[in-house]
């Protein structure tokens, strides 16, 4: 769940604030909108604990994004991924210190949460907040390895993440997509499961 604060002069309560009320927000109206969706049949699809098994538990990694001025900027990432409700969410919860090798004693440079569920059509959705940007929802597509989603910015293009599990490790990777077609990395963290 990436993401860059960008804005020094917002005080941390403004920050946690910011953050907070959409991820509390989302997941009331998660859980109030899933209610009439699980009902229905969602063909073969998989509750999104069960198809995202692997990403279940608590992470921690490093790796570096790119700043608004197009700096590589290192740091250590902390994420928490559990199952809710039976499997019919999954909520993700990650920080981020700068630089790489402080820890959680290191600057906040990312503060971020999202819930999986699944849609009416089968498909699954995550519903993602960042204190920076606020809070919406995005498709989010299973693959044999782990998942992709990605942000669409308009006419600017896309951004694109790709995220591989192993028993013990989660590799992410991000992508900004120009309208062109042509893409360039943004992001890269390298996880390791820590607890179940």
């Amino acid at each position: 769940m990436p993401n860059h604060e960008t804005s020094p002069s917002q005080n941390r309560g403004d920050r946690v604030r910011q953050c907070l009320t959409p991820l509390a927000a989302a997941l009331a109206a998660t859980v109030m909108t899933a209610a009439p969706a699980l009902a229905q049949d969602a063909g073969d699809s998989e509750r999104p604990a069960q198809a995202l098994a692997a990403m279940i538990g608590t992470w921690e990694g490093s790796g570096w994004s790119m700043t608004p001025s197009r700096e590589r900027e290192t740091f250590d990432v902390f994420e928490r991924v559990e199952s809710v409700a039976g499997g019919h969410l999954v909520l993700v919860r990650g920080r981020g210190y700068a630089p790489s090798g402080a820890g959680e004693d290191g600057r906040l440079v990312h503060d971020a949460g999202g819930i999986v569920r699944l849609r009416e059509d089968g498909g699954y959705e995550m519903f993602a907040a960042t204190a920076m940007n606020g809070a919406d929802a995005f498709a989010l597509d299973i693959t044999d390895a782990g998942y992709t989603w990605e942000i669409p910015l308009g006419p600017h293009g896309r951004v694109v993440y790709e995220a591989v599990f192993t028993a013990d490790s989660w590799t992410e990777t991000g992508r900004y997509c120009d309208p062109t077609g042509q893409c360039f990395p943004t992001l890269s963290m390298t996880l390791t499961r820590v607890a179940d």
